[in-house]
């Protein structure tokens, strides 16, 4: 079995020089790089989601060195760098060592990270958390070295809440009782502030952003409409969400102000499944990232590669759509939300 997977990785390797050889790897563009956009900014960081790197599927990682390279010339210091979920295909160390070893010098403060169910579904879930949590504490600090799946990890003044299965499944998730609790204490005490407090989960909720027709559809052509707002119910179809926790989970976030909820898992593009609020009147948006290393569907704007660049003012939060593997900044022209502001209550 070593020996099958280091001819694979060997394999891979062979491909990607290919790839890179006759452009299948972009490189991104010098004139557009990352840099600050807001005045006074208190924090910023990058945002996207699964990257799903495994031995087989060579132009994921493809994908992602574009993304790095990006993420290399970058003009600030980020605060954070974000993946919400399905690092790895398979959960396998060798799969997490290779995403480590192409973000470990981006020039960030911080690496948040949440497991999704690529993660965590296929070996015993013990297993499972040590390879993530190995994986995200050896990219971090001592002192930000976390020993669950679901934590608190504090930017600056502004808190970030990670979520986390707590089962191995296959698809869904499983939050205990616990963790719901945790989170709807940790909002509370964070929202006292009146910052934007921040909740990542692999998984969004039931019939969010466009599910089930979103879940494993082809490219849709989906145009851009007004913000969606998300309907609560008493039944779903769990299809692609997070599952059965579903209204327990929605029902903590609303009871607060300035919450952000993102999610990935649905490999969607930019378009009017991105953004959702989740409570008009207290000021909850939900935020669905598109993946890094697999192409995207039923947006207006699906490469790969993409995500999103975020600036947090003392009034606001801004969100920067950029396509990482071509070293670019969306405009309106791309897509009609390219820069979406939220103003703080």
């Amino acid at each position: 079995m070593e020996y099958i997977s280091g001819l694979l990785q060997e394999i891979a390797a062979l491909f990607m020089s290919i790839l890179m050889l006759f452009g299948g790897v972009t490189t991104p563009a010098s004139g557009d790089t990352l840099r600050n956009f807001a005045d006074d900014v208190n924090i910023d960081f990058v945002l996207t989601g699964d990257t799903q790197v495994c031995d087989y599927m060579p132009e994921r990682e493809a994908n992602l060195m574009s993304f790095s390279e990006d993420m290399m010339n970058a003009e600030i210091e980020l605060d954070a760098f974000i993946i919400a979920g399905d690092i790895a295909e398979n959960g396998m160390p060798h799969e997490f060592s290779r995403v480590a070893e192409l973000i470990k010098d981006f020039n960030v403060k911080n690496y948040i990270m949440c497991t999704g169910n690529h993660d965590i579904r296929l070996r015993d879930f013990e297993e499972s958390t040590e390879n993530f949590l190995g994986f995200m504490n050896d990219l971090n600090t001592e002192e930000n070295a976390r020993d669950n799946v679901y934590y608190k990890t504090m930017v600056g003044d502004y808190t970030f809440l990670v979520m986390g299965s707590e089962e191995s499944r296959f698809e869904d998730a499983y939050i205990s009782s616990a963790q719901l609790q945790w989170l709807n204490v940790e909002l509370k005490n964070a929202t006292k502030t009146g910052k934007p407090v921040f909740v990542i989960c692999h998984y969004p909720l039931a019939e969010g952003h466009g599910l089930p027709n979103t879940w494993g559809s082809a490219n849709s052509g989906a145009g851009d409409e007004s913000l969606p707002t998300y309907q609560r119910k008493d039944s779903y179809d769990m299809t692609g969400s997070i599952g059965d926790q579903t209204n327990d989970v929605y029902d903590i976030l609303v009871k607060y102000e300035n919450v952000f909820f993102i999610t990935g898992h649905l490999h969607t593009g930019f378009g009017k499944y991105t953004y959702e609020t989740l409570n008009t009147k207290k000021n909850v948006q939900a935020v669905n990232v598109p993946s890094v290393g697999i192409d995207n569907k039923d947006g207006v704007y699906n490469n790969p590669g993409t995500g999103l660049f975020v600036e947090v003012t003392d009034d606001e939060v801004i969100f920067y759509a950029r396509d990482f593997r071509n070293g670019k900044f969306l405009t309106t022209e791309d897509w009609s939300k390219a820069v979406m502001s939220f103003e703080l209550k």
